[in-house]
């Protein structure tokens, strides 16, 4: 195949004498059937098939015997795609198109045996909405980074509420595709892609499944129910997801109030009924930390992770902490500075959680001082996770998050960083000791009190770390930085300079954002 694709280039000057397609509709005729040994049809071109995908197409064609298509996209860096269809009818979706520009796509057309044909199809392209960040490539060690595409759940702002387009990046910086969300009902996060190489999303009381051309391929309606900030898909396929569950309630300092964030269910991917609930009420301290959740937000669920060798879920509640849950929602254990703890049940008269608070322990098994166990102070080689998102088990069985330092040490003037930070949990002795960290040692150009999140890289295992909304008197940006592990070394950065077109403050859905960062294969 490789001797296949260099002919290809004689034939790229092709591109510069042949029409452009439009911005939307089908267009036909540019890859005719006409002198081909190969079309039995026309090609014809789809651009922004479903209305939502504005730089993705699909070419169809019928073809005079069964052969297979190999696609390229040709710039700075190219995309390759061997379809390998043996088919005579054919759908190919194209993916990773320029924006604003006359992009060079070229299909080849080849059997087993035989001379290939090529199909050069020059496909034009609107700019990119003026909303978008400006993007930059900071660092880039392309031999030791994950290979992959950067997915980052962007969002621009209305002035009082978002608008979810999530956009994939290249290597270079240049965004290469993106979903236009405007139509989803509120908010609509998180993006995450399935095993089946679809992406799933949550907006109002429904979970939409889009593949990568847009095409909306499930809708799962749950009445009772909103959806927020996790969707995490199981082993066996269905959904696990946090919500808002209409009548939740609970009681503090101001009364009886309505709560918020503080459910989580599985969903069965197929017939929208609920298999499972989890009610973080019957778990802890809805009085807790009331400082910043008076207003029934006390929990504030916004990230989940399945354990399968237990059948256990890790939780992050922003305003408490990381918990550890059973199937039947029984805790566990729960990571978070240990003051301020009362009695769990959504009026108070539940049991104590506190025997199940982790003890912060040194390498040598030692325990620290009291006033850090508390949460007051933190030890050069420990401290808690405050305010934090996107909790993940590595394959090493630690606990890896995106700690975001939001009210650190129960304070507004303390030491402002966010990190990755990896903990060992023993959970026989209930203790935590503090591995690795990332983050500190940058200090607030790092620092999102909000959102955010953290992963480990499957083929290198090097981090990455997604700051998704830091805000500087100079202006506000995301990150996503890829360090070596353990070293530390940044061999990728890049900076999400955020526009804010339409802000109207700092009020929540009042300024751009990113929600979370993957590293991803363009096509699936």
């Amino acid at each position: 195949m490789k001797k296949l694709q260099r002919t290809v280039w004689f034939f790229l000057f092709m591109a510069a004498l042949a029409p452009a397609f439009s911005q939307t509709g089908v267009v036909r005729g540019q890859g005719t059937k006409a002198g081909s040994a190969y079309l039995a049809t026309d090609i014809t071109i789809t651009l922004n098939p479903y209305h939502v995908s504005p730089l993705a197409a699909i070419a169809e064609f019928t073809t005079k015997f069964p052969c297979n298509v190999m696609l390229d996209v040709w710039g700075e860096i190219p995309v390759s795609r061997d379809f390998k269809d043996d088919s005579t009818a054919h759908s190919i979706p194209i993916v990773g198109l320029y924006p604003g520009r006359i992009n060079t796509v070229v299909l080849t057309l080849y059997r087993h045996h035989g001379t290939p044909e090529i199909q050069t199809l020059p496909i034009t392209t609107a700019p990119l909405p003026a909303t978008f960040p400006v993007m930059e490539v900071n660092t880039s060690i392309p031999a030791l980074m994950e290979p992959g595409w950067n997915l980052m759940d962007f969002a621009y702002t209305t002035g009082t509420g978002l608008i979810v387009n999530p956009f994939i990046f290249d290597p270079s910086g240049q965004i290469r595709w993106y979903l236009d969300l405007s139509a989803t009902p509120g908010q609509a996060f998180p993006f995450e892609r399935l095993k089946n190489g679809n992406f799933v999303v949550g907006a109002g009381n429904s979970i939409y499944e889009y593949d990568i051309l847009g095409k909306q391929q499930n809708k799962l309606t749950v009445p009772g129910y909103t959806f927020h900030h996790d969707i995490r898909e199981m082993p066996d396929g269905s959904l696990i997801a946090a919500v808002n569950k209409a009548g939740n309630q609970i009681i503090n300092s101001t009364g009886l109030i309505n709560s918020i964030e503080d459910d989580m269910i599985q969903v069965n991917r197929t017939t929208a009924a609920v298999m499972g609930e989890w009610d973080m009420r019957a778990l802890l301290d809805v009085s807790r930390n009331e400082v910043i959740n008076s207003t029934g937000d006390w929990f504030h669920m916004n990230g989940i992770w399945y354990s399968a060798p237990d059948d256990c879920f890790i939780i992050s509640g922003r305003h408490q902490g990381v918990v550890k849950v059973t199937r039947g929602n029984k805790l566990k254990w729960i990571l978070a500075a240990q003051d301020g703890w009362g009695n769990t049940g959504f009026d108070g008269s539940g049991p104590d959680p506190t025997p199940f608070l982790l003890t912060a322990v040194d390498a040598n098994g030692i325990w620290y001082d009291p006033i850090i166990q508390s949460g007051f102070a933190a030890d050069p080689d420990f401290d808690w996770t405050w305010g934090q998102h996107n909790p993940m088990l590595l394959p090493n069985g630690h606990l890896f998050v995106f700690d975001n330092g939001f009210r650190r040490w129960f304070s507004d003037v303390s030491d402002f960083f966010s990190r990755g930070v990896e903990y060992l949990i023993d959970e026989k002795a209930l203790t935590v000791r503090q591995i690795w960290q990332y983050g500190k040692e940058r200090g607030i150009e790092l620092y999102s009190t909000i959102i955010s999140d953290v992963d480990d890289l499957p083929l290198t295992h090097n981090r990455q770390m997604n700051p998704g909304i830091v805000q500087l008197p100079t202006g506000s940006y995301a990150k996503v930085i890829e360090v070596t592990y353990p070293g530390k070394q940044v061999v990728f950065e890049a900076t999400a300079r955020f526009k804010n077109l339409l802000s109207l403050g700092t009020a929540n859905g009042g300024f751009d954002l990113v929600y979370r960062t993957r590293r991803i294969s363009l096509y699936p």
